[in-house]
């Protein structure tokens, strides 16, 4: 292996596609480096490849659609994103479809602000912001 290991992407399973990626654009800014699908039987799939969009090389989110399985149950992780304004980002994630689950709060032994929200399918986001 060439290099350190690092942290790369964080894919979750979904059932609307293009519905989750519009959430993720609208509310933190990501955008679709590129999609593809493949795969055969129950294996098929599509999927999509966020970031942000100033294109730099750090981690990813990948969304992915298994047309012929049964979409698990949101809760397999929890999706973290550093924001300039959380307060902002919460109102968006509403207007998005999103459910906020725990409402801007400082936590002052770390130095930020952070909320709790969910995507329009129930993954659970974790919006911090540095103060």
């Amino acid at each position: 292996m060439a290099g350190e290991p690092r942290f790369r992407f964080t894919k979750i399973v979904v059932d609307d596609l293009d519905a989750q990626a519009a959430f993720y654009s609208a509310v933190l800014g990501q955008v679709v480096g590129h999609r593809f699908g493949g795969g055969e039987g129950d294996g098929v799939f599509e999927e999509v490849v966020m970031g942000p969009a100033r294109g730099d090389d750090g981690p990813s989110l990948l969304l992915v659609r298994y047309p012929r399985r049964r979409t698990p149950r949101p809760g397999e992780a929890v999706l973290g994103f550093a924001v300039a304004d959380v307060d902002e980002t919460v109102r968006a994630a509403e207007a998005a479809g999103g459910v906020v689950r725990a409402e801007p709060r400082f936590l002052p032994q770390v130095a930020m602000r952070v909320a709790r929200v969910e995507d329009p399918e129930g993954h659970l986001l974790e919006i911090v912001q540095q103060v």
